[in-house]
């Protein structure tokens, strides 16, 4: 179980599926308003299995689930 500290309120994740979703949202808040509109509109990118977000909340995820190998996700 783990427990998200906001200003005012405790929010606790109980499984993976949530801890993952709040990853993903927090990541992809960051990359929309960090990332370069030349890469965000690159080339190619439409063709994509998952998206820049996804990738990185997978990458994210397994390292704080201590999976030492990217082959451990089992869909690269």
């Amino acid at each position: 179980m783990l427990e998200i500290y906001n200003n005012d309120s405790i929010t606790i994740i109980e499984d993976l599926k949530d801890f993952i979703t709040v990853i993903f949202v927090i990541v992809d808040d960051i990359y929309q308003e960090v990332t370069p509109t030349y890469i965000k509109n690159r080339r190619n990118s439409n063709h994509s299995i998952m998206s820049d977000s996804e990738i990185i909340t997978v990458s994210l995820a397994g390292e704080l689930m201590s999976i030492d190998s990217e082959n451990a996700y089992g869909f690269f």
